[in-house]
């Protein structure tokens, strides 16, 4: 059973961590600080080996970025995986006992995204043999009526080998995917991830996930389908795009 989720959470956006908890009552939460993208030093960034010189990350996406890599170093040092969460996820209400199920059936794995933004394609390989399937969800039809109808949802999801995705804000990650992790998306540079195999589109990487997305097809990488987290994506209150 997962005993502990870690959200991040800025310190000037406290409320959406209040949110977070009403939706999830007994949920075992830990609030991790996030870092303030606004108040960091770019230069330092660099220094330090996180990004590199050509990165263009905005400052709510560095920080973004940061409040990740902080939790990878952690997860990385120690023996459990981590669980972590923005604070816009919305869950369902079987999360710790069927994210706990699925986890179990996986012999050696890096990450797992239980969700991924509905509004860019997601490329999986389901079946060995058959190449790449994109999968498109209707964004447009998450709303908070559909958020209520999806917590108390019982399917049993599969999971998938990933290959690329938008969004973590949910998923799990193993200490030896956490080191992966930090040893391949640092420092972080202007690399484009694939925005679909075929058309051979350029993904621009102006945020944590599209890093990520440039490597899930050579990591032990898996998502949800269908998925046990959900979230609007709503970038007009979006603390990573500056709101």
């Amino acid at each position: 059973m997962i005993n502990r989720i870690r959200v991040i959470n800025l310190e000037r956006s406290l409320e959406r961590l209040t949110r977070f908890i009403a939706r999830h009552p007994g949920l075992p939460v830990e609030r991790f600080p996030a870092v303030d993208g606004a108040r960091l030093d770019r230069d330092a960034c660099i220094e330090s080996g996180v990004i590199s010189p050509d990165n263009e990350y905005i400052p709510g996406a560095l920080g973004n970025a940061l409040s990740h890599i902080a939790l990878w170093r952690e997860c990385s040092s120690g023996s459990e995986p981590f669980h972590i969460m923005e604070d816009d996820a919305v869950l369902r209400d079987d999360f710790p006992s069927m994210a706990s199920a699925l986890l179990d059936t996986l012999n050696d794995w890096d990450i797992v995204l239980w969700t991924h933004n509905f509004d860019w394609p997601l490329q999986i390989r389901p079946v060995r043999g058959v190449g790449v399937v994109v999968v498109q969800y209707d964004h447009e039809a998450v709303n908070e009526t559909s958020l209520n109808l999806f917590r108390p949802g019982t399917e049993t999801p599969f999971l998938a080998p990933l290959v690329s995705a938008a969004g973590i804000c949910c998923y799990s990650v193993s200490p030896r995917g956490a080191a992966r992790m930090l040893v391949d998306c640092l420092p972080i540079g202007r690399k484009q991830a694939s925005y679909l195999k075929k058309t051979g589109a350029g993904w621009i990487n102006t945020a944590l996930d599209v890093e990520m997305s440039c490597h899930y097809d050579a990591w032990r990488a898996y998502v949800a389908i269908p998925p046990v987290a959900i979230t609007d994506n709503d970038k007009s209150t979006s603390t990573v795009w500056g709101h």
